[in-house]
């Protein structure tokens, strides 16, 4: 199947693409929003970006078949973080995937090129583990493998123990009072992962409180009691709603500590909040997400009775600029 028309994507997309992102994740998965709100709220972070860093293509029959993006994710000790979507119907042709890669390719080279000759950038994407045409085509463009990101699940038992946090730590519900503070500890607590995702102040919203999913009651931030803390908030659990399974099923979206609280107790405290919280909300399981980086995260969260679900993706990134090779 070729592509008979390419334009840029605007709101009113957002119903097609994610019946585009749902029969995607269903052949090969790498984590897309499959609801038209999360879509649109997906579109509306771009920003001004939406027209010029997004591309839809149709079939003959008008129909959505192909979604390219190239978002700008902030920037981290002088290096622009760029991210790219290449969403492309099962049924289309390879051929229409190396074009999309090539459009990709070069608009990321512009976004670099407004912030002068001279930025360094690193290009980030994933790829299905399954999508051995995919791999192929990022290892001709020069993408390299950073990391797999793996899916565990927990079936809720009946008995939860009670969170217990240290002396001089205390948890606080998540609200807009903290939103920038959480994430500056959400990036600083992310700072030691090198392709990890880091957002400015415009797409932070929609990576926590405004993400159309968020359950605030199955979230926290753990806060520093005594006055004068620079920023009081040691660790961060943003907890979603994920409607894409039979049984209810919670996803703890974004999970975190500061450097100076690591090892101290606070993600099991964290965790352990958003499972009690999540079981008297009726919800059966709780999903995450862990990179196969993070071997003393991966090993809490099997202590925790989390096991591997079989689904996950791979990450990879390719550096532009002046240092590139």
């Amino acid at each position: 199947m070729k592509i008979a028309s390419w334009k840029p994507a605007t709101l009113a997309d957002a119903v097609s693409l994610a019946a585009l992102f749902r029969r995607v994740e269903a052949a090969a998965p790498v984590g897309l929003e499959q609801h038209a709100d999360d879509v649109t709220t997906r579109l509306a972070a771009l920003g001004p970006e939406l027209g010029s860093g997004t591309r839809v293509g149709r079939d003959d029959d008008g129909d959505v078949a192909a979604y390219g993006e190239v978002a700008e994710m902030g920037e981290v000790d002088d290096v622009l973080r760029i991210r790219l979507a290449n969403v492309v119907r099962p049924d289309t042709a390879n051929d229409v995937r190396a074009e999309l890669y090539q459009w990709l390719l070069g608009q990321a080279e512009q976004v670099r090129q407004v912030r002068g000759s001279a930025q360094a950038a690193v290009l980030g994407t994933r790829c299905a583990e399954n999508d051995r045409v995919g791999h192929e085509l990022l290892a001709r463009h020069g993408f390299e493998l950073v990391r797999h990101e793996r899916d565990l699940v927990l079936a809720l038992p009946e008995s939860l123990p009670t969170e217990v946090l240290p002396p001089g730590l205390v948890s606080s519900p998540v609200d807009e009072r903290y939103e920038e503070l959480a994430r500056l500890a959400h990036n600083e607590a992310y700072a030691d992962s090198p392709s990890a995702i880091r957002p400015d102040q415009r797409t932070w919203p929609a990576h926590a409180i405004a993400h159309p999913r968020f359950l605030p009651d199955l979230s926290c931030l753990v806060l520093v009691e005594a006055d004068g803390a620079e920023n009081p908030v040691a660790g961060f659990l943003f907890a979603l709603a994920d409607d894409d399974t039979e049984k209810p099923t919670a996803v703890l979206h974004c999970l975190g500590s500061r450097v100076p609280w690591r090892r101290r107790g606070l993600a099991t405290a964290m965790i352990t909040h958003a499972l009690r919280r999540a079981r008297s909300a009726g919800f059966q399981q709780v999903r995450l997400r862990v990179s196969d980086t993070n071997p003393a995260a991966l090993a809490l969260y099997r202590k925790l009775g989390f096991v591997g679900s079989g689904r996950g993706y791979a990450v990879l990134m390719r550096r532009l600029g002046p240092d590139a090779s």
